[in-house]
Order: C-alpha cells, then structure tokens, then sequence
C-alpha cells in the first residue's frame, strides 16, 4: 500500500514537472486538462477578469472542496496548485480547488492590492489611493458566487498573496475578518507607507472579539532589510497582541529571496493550515 501511494506521488510528481518545462521551453503558460481558464465580467470593478481554475485530479461533484484564492494568478497559482495536487494525492491535506486571479495590467495589481488609505505608488506625490476595498468586495459579491453555482465547494475559504498581494491578504483581514478563514502572506510588503499597515493590525487586535481565523506569514532570509524590517515589526505586533483567538505563525525561509519565497514556503504553510482545520472540526 505504501509503495503503491509512493509511485502514484512520482507519477504525479513527474508529470508536473514535464508540464513545467514545456511551458519554460516554449513561452506559452501551459495547463493540464483539469484547469479551466474563463472571464467573468465585474460589475464593481467594471471589468472582465479572468480566472485560472484549478480542479483536483480527481474532481468529484459529489464532494465538496475548500477553495484556495490565489492573487497574481499565472504566476502563482500553478506552484501552489501542484503542491496541492501532491500532498493531497500523499494524504497530507485535503483536495483543494485552487483559483488564480490574474491582474489585468501593473497598475490595475496596485489598484486592486492596495488598501484604500495607502497611496497606490510612494513615489508619486499626487498618487491615488488603493481599491483593494473594492477588490475584496468583487470577491464577495461575483467571484465567490461564481464559483459557488459552477462548482462543489465547500464554506472553506483561503486567501494567498505574494508581496503586494500579500499586503492585501492582511488588510483583508481587518476588512472582513470572516470573508476567509485561512490566509497567507508570502514576502509581505508591510513596510509600505512607514509600516502603516501593521499600526492598523494592532489596533484591530486591540479591539477585535471572536476571531477565529488562521493566519500564515513567510519572509525568505535573503530578502532586503526593508522587507524583514516590515516583517519583524509585524511579528512583534502578533506576538504583543496575541490572545488565542487568531492562529499565526511567522517564519523566515531558509535560502530564499523575494523572488522564491512563496514556492519554497507554500508547502509548510499549507501543512499548517490543514493542521489548523483538524483542531478547529
């Protein structure tokens, strides 16, 4: 049995990276058949978005699956997605639709990932401030219910940001605590606008009252002193405000940058957000 489930993970396994470096060779983003890729239009954002769904290899409509929402979709979302698709086939975690949310242009990804009392771009004086407000509302009100009426899923929902979008990721949490119920923030940008998001974390917990939710943050050790400056101040927050309620863990990783952390972390995250929904049954 345990040699049966150890081929069946290289299979896999090998499968994946042959789909990787096809898309490497040849420049085109490549996807198995279990992936759907389709737009909807947003009325809040006034825009088509698309979406990169990612279905378990065994998708079942009659089982219902916890969704992970992944922001920077293209980039993201398959790493995250394969990791799933492994643990999940080892008995590690559970089958996990995983969406990816790509942005529309640069500028649409500060709009979106921005919370609307930051300015979008520091380095413009005159810069508007973010939407992410909004963003998270289109979530909520479309994408969810999208999702909801042409798949099974479960009330089981994640959020998973990298830099910027990890940045948003926190402020959702101070939006709409209940919207999610496990979130990741991988290489945060918490240093934005003089660490003002991290003053409006600590206040939250100051103030906040049931609050179950669970809560991952990773910063690679070799990324810029700006970065890990912004990641320790809001460790320190989490730790001074700790009350039981929100379930976190901090952790710098080993030998990484800005530009791998998330891949290198996602595992260890998402081992500990199923151990967190064990304990929470």
């Amino acid at each position: 049995m345990k040699k049966a489930l150890i081929i069946s993970i290289i299979i896999l396994a090998t499968s994946v990276i042959s789909i990787m470096l096809f898309s490497y060779l040849t420049g085109n983003p490549t996807y198995p058949e279990s992936v759907v890729q389709t737009t909807i239009r947003s009325k809040i954002l006034n825009e088509e978005r698309e979406l990169i769904i990612h279905l378990p290899v065994d998708y079942d409509k009659k089982k219902k699956y916890p969704v992970m929402y992944v922001l920077d979709g293209s980039s993201q979302d398959k790493h995250i997605a394969n990791k799933f698709n492994i643990l999940s086939t080892a008995g590690y975690v559970p089958e996990t639709i995983v969406v990816g949310i790509p942005n529309v242009s640069g500028k649409g990804r500060q709009r979106d990932y921005t919370p609307p009392y930051m300015r979008m771009d520091i380095d413009e004086k005159d810069s508007p401030l973010g939407e992410a407000d909004q963003f998270l509302s289109f979530m909520e009100q479309e994408l969810f219910r999208f999702i909801e009426k042409n798949y099974s899923v479960s009330e089981i929902r994640s959020l998973a940001g990298n830099s910027r979008g990890g940045l948003l990721v926190m402020y959702s949490l101070l939006y709409k605590p209940d919207l999610f119920k496990g979130r990741f923030c991988f290489s945060p940008a918490f240093w934005r606008d003089d660490n003002l998001i991290i003053k409006k974390v600590s206040d939250f917990l100051t103030t906040s009252k049931n609050l179950q939710s669970f809560l991952y943050l990773s910063m690679g050790e070799d990324e810029n002193n700006k970065m890990k400056s912004g990641f320790n101040e809001m460790t320190k927050i989490l730790s001074k405000k700790q009350n039981g309620q929100l379930i976190w863990y901090s952790e710098y990783t080993k030998n990484a940058d800005h530009q791998n952390n998330a891949e290198i972390s996602a595992s260890v995250g998402i081992r500990k957000w199923t151990d967190y929904l064990k304990t929470a049954e």
